[in-house]
């Protein structure tokens, strides 16, 4: 689905997607980036709904549940408080502090970190996931390896496409986690989200194809016959953390690269998820 932005408010066949308005906002900014969150919930916990409350204090621009359906909560030229106590350094040098004043936020509905027990993998508030949506990885900033809960496909095509949107309407050319601008306060979107492959896609700020990448996964990287985990694994032991590989096409969430051997030649070749990989 595509989307376009017309007096801030963000729009699909020419009909604005749906709109709570939150009234915990502030003045008019002019915004230079864009800030991706989780919401820390659950199925059908309607977010859009909360940040609609006085009392809760918050709000994003955008929310984006499981199944891809946006709600829009506060006009994108608005301030919405979603970022907190937070700075960052932008490309050009220049230092930023609070960036509610100058960034959009979006919210993806997800658990984020989950807890292991022995009935298996559960959220914050004691709901099972199931496991076929969990990662288990080291946040970017450090930490043991845990379980996040993954995004799914749906979500992800849909920040896509409105991000893409943003982006043009505003001229944003930095994409970031609340995670950076924030470390060690949070830790969202956390390390199932691939950063570079979302800016990649919407504004192709990343390495491009035949780039030089690892794999950045504690528990190694299965690397599969086809783009997808139903498909055989083309070795039996999962590639390693830190292997180098070299990217050449991709089909959705996937890559399908060559593994290079020590000289930096390439070895074999198959598919593996983006999601575990880091520009080298």
């Amino acid at each position: 689905m595509n989307y376009t932005v017309k007096n801030h408010k963000l729009s699909s066949g020419g009909s604005n997607v749906e709109f709570i308005r939150s009234p915990n906002i502030g003045g008019e900014i002019e915004p230079q980036f864009l800030i991706i969150h989780f919401t820390a919930s659950g199925l059908g916990n309607d977010m859009a709904r909360y940040f609609a409350k006085p009392s809760a204090e918050v709000s994003a621009h955008l929310v984006i549940d499981r199944a891809g359906r946006i709600t829009q909560c506060v006009p994108l030229n608005v301030k919405a408080w979603h970022a907190g106590k937070s700075m960052w350094t932008d490309k050009a040098g220049k230092k930023h502090t609070a960036l509610n004043g100058t960034s959009i936020g979006i919210e993806l509905e997800n658990w984020g970190p989950l807890n292991r027990t022995g009935k298996g993998w559960l959220s914050w508030t004691g709901i099972p996931v199931d496991p076929g949506f969990v990662v288990q990885a080291r946040h970017k900033f450090g930490g043991p390896v845990i379980g996040w809960e993954t995004f799914t496909q749906a979500q992800i095509d849909a920040c896509v496409a409105a991000s893409k949107a943003i982006c043009a309407a505003y001229g944003i050319d930095e994409i970031l986690g609340h995670d950076d601008i924030s470390p060690g306060r949070k830790s969202d979107p956390g390390p199932a989200w691939s950063m570079a492959d979302f800016e990649t896609r919407v504004i192709g700020d990343a390495v491009e194809d035949s780039a030089i990448w690892r794999v950045r996964s504690p528990t190694g990287l299965n690397i599969r016959s086809g783009p997808g985990a139903e498909h055989p694994k083309v070795r039996p032991d999962a590639l390693s953390d830190g292997t180098p590989v070299l990217v050449h096409e991709q089909e959705g969430s996937w890559r399908y690269v060559s593994v290079l051997n020590d000289n930096g030649d390439p070895d074999f070749s198959g598919w593996v998820h983006g999601v575990w990989l880091r520009a080298a």
